[in-house]
């Protein structure tokens, strides 16, 4: 027996004479005193004596929760296992589609990922119908259960006809056939109103996520109308219409700019008495783009790597999420596996809106990152190259973080190394961050 390499131990916590133990293959996260602690590190001798039943239960329980493994050879089983059901077994989640009604844009956001790609090119009900047909036919055919929509742009309330056309005929399809259907739209929230909610809640609007970068300046400068005009009073005016109808969720993107106005919108929210309505709210630092459509690896916004280096934002990122359980706002630690679509068989698509079907949406647009088409049978070549990746391989040994990430962003290797193959590792900045997430949500599973 012996302790799981995959352990990360976090001392003195949450008091002086203990330990928080989290495994990044099982997610389990346990607290020791010093005393044990100081026993499992000698295990053999600990497992040769003779101990209480109490111990014995105390070494059972942590087994079954991957903190010890029997060895080395059994570990290295288990993580293959555990990549393998990744790869191969994500039918037996909901199956989640992104759908974009349209490339258009009504903002002029200035770190818009999507920037390169933006072009007038709006769902057609021809291809609203053949992703409908595929969408039934690769549900039945794999044995989802659950079906789950989000419609997405470019800003896909430009063009809502499809929104409810798509989804009223989906419903109808999951009330005949016992799968469960469910959709959210992502929106800058400018073309919410009460009563395109109402219509849309019949055909199953569960959620709306809208994003707020910061307080009312900071907003206004990164998310403008394409002719300049702000945004962020009409877009609060429609959530405040819509909040007790549906879920609404915030969430907003940061830098070094504009971190410091997010206190200042919580501090709105709560006075306008949103906050605590919201289903959900998160920021996270805004993320690189591709080049051009002729050029994408002629990288845009490369430096909001920087996010991610062992000096970058991750004090940013862990102020934003104290700020908001001291608030008591629920928040996602950032702990959970990155199960990364690309590589995943039955992993989640987007679907654009010629039909072009993608793995990833950050490399919406390209045609060469297509996987294939709503109108075809089957995936292209590029679909298997991605699939193929196991980047994980070429990770070092020793590094306890490979379960969670599994060699890192294949878009971000693409960023750095040009091709999605490589490492992207960013284990000094997870050695910063990630023992400060363990604390966070061990407070979080206490309340």
């Amino acid at each position: 027996m012996k302790l799981s390499k995959f352990n990360l131990w976090v001392e003195d916590y949450p008091a002086s004479s203990d330990y928080v133990v989290f495994n990044t293959r099982t997610q389990a996260l346990i607290k020791i005193n010093r005393e044990f602690k100081e026993n499992l590190d000698k295990l053999s001798s600990l497992q040769s004596t003779v101990h209480s039943p109490q111990i014995k239960d105390k070494l059972d329980s942590l087994k079954e929760n991957g903190i010890i493994v029997e060895d080395e050879k059994e570990e290295e089983g288990k993580l293959k296992d555990f990549f393998r059901q990744l790869k191969y077994e994500s039918h037996t989640l909901p199956f989640e589609v992104t759908l974009l009604t349209t490339y258009s844009c009504n903002f002029r956001c200035v770190y818009c990922f999507e920037e390169s790609v933006k072009d007038n090119v709006f769902l057609s009900k021809e291809t609203g119908e053949a992703a409908v047909k595929w969408l039934i036919k690769t549900a039945e055919k794999r044995g989802f259960k659950r079906l789950f929509l989000v419609y997405y742009g470019g800003e896909p309330l430009l063009n809502p006809e499809p929104i409810y056309d798509i989804s009223c005929r989906l419903t109808e399809w999951s009330q005949n056939n016992g799968t469960g259907f469910g959709f959210g739209i992502i929106t800058n929230g400018s073309l919410v109103t009460a009563g395109l909610i109402d219509k849309l809640l019949t055909v199953g609007l569960k959620e709306i996520r809208i994003t707020l970068d910061g307080d009312r300046d900071a907003h206004n400068q990164k998310r403008p109308f394409s002719d300049g005009r702000p945004s962020f009073d009409l877009i609060i005016n429609n959530i405040k219409s819509v909040i007790d109808k549906v879920a609404v969720g915030v969430t907003g993107n940061f830098d070094r700019q504009n971190f410091e106005s997010i206190p200042r919108l919580l501090d709105y929210l709560e006075k306008e008495g949103l906050l605590h309505k919201l289903q959900k709210v998160d920021f996270a630092p805004i993320s690189p783009r591709l080049g051009p459509k002729s050029n994408p690896g002629a990288i845009e916004l490369g430096e909001c790597l920087s996010f991610l280096d062992k000096d970058g934002l991750f004090k940013e990122v862990l102020a934003i999420k104290k700020e908001l359980m001291r608030r008591g706002v629920k928040i996602n630690t950032g702990l959970a596996i990155n199960a990364c679509a690309l590589i995943m068989q039955d992993g989640g698509v987007t679907i654009d809106p010629k039909g072009a079907i993608y793995k990833c949406n950050a490399l919406l647009g390209y045609p060469e990152f297509s996987i294939g088409n709503v109108r075809e049978e089957e995936f292209n070549g590029r679909y298997l190259d991605f699939l193929n990746i196991d980047a994980w391989n070429k990770c070092p040994q020793d590094c306890p973080y490979v379960p969670m990430c599994q060699g890192g962003c294949r878009f971000f290797s693409y960023l750095e190394k040009k091709n999605f193959t490589d490492l992207s590792c960013k284990r000094e900045y997870l050695n910063r961050i990630v023992p400060e997430l363990i604390k966070l949500e061990y407070e979080k599973l206490k309340r």
